[in-house]
């Protein structure tokens, strides 16, 4: 549950090419996508690799996937039921054990960020279904 050398995959922002391992990448809004870092922008992990190419071996323009480590230690923490998780959304923690996007735990919120949203994108869901938190960074206990 917690193995920060685990190379988890992601699909990147139109557009976005990267060369190689050690590049940092962010999240791009709520599109579930990643993006390479600028300035000022909190980073979500470092590539493994380079961006996906097709059969010919160009690289590919749109929803081409990365592999990536996450920055922090990554959990499968509980989440209450009915929330939208996208990429890089930031995690509260919340009553009962479970935690909460920022619309339900209180706008800038209630409880405390324990991290940020790392899975593929993800909406509804029963109470205690598990997402994947990456810990330990930003504004992340």
């Amino acid at each position: 549950m917690t193995d920060k050398q685990e190379i988890r995959n992601a699909i990147l922002k139109t557009g976005t090419t990267v060369v190689g391992a050690g590049y940092l990448l962010t999240n791009d809004s709520t599109n579930n996508t990643l993006d390479l870092v600028t300035w000022g922008e909190l980073v979500m992990g470092v590539s493994a690799g380079e961006s996906e190419r097709d059969s010919t071996g160009l690289v590919t323009a749109a929803g081409a996937t990365v592999g990536f480590r996450p920055l922090g230690g990554v959990m499968m923490v509980a989440s209450k039921a009915s929330q939208t998780w996208t990429t890089g959304l930031p995690v509260y923690a919340d009553d009962g054990g479970l935690v909460a996007d920022g619309d339900d735990s209180g706008g800038s919120t209630a409880g405390k960020i324990i991290g940020y949203y790392i899975g593929e994108g993800a909406t509804g869901g029963a109470a205690g279904d598990l997402i994947p938190v990456m810990t330990g960074v930003g504004g992340a206990n």
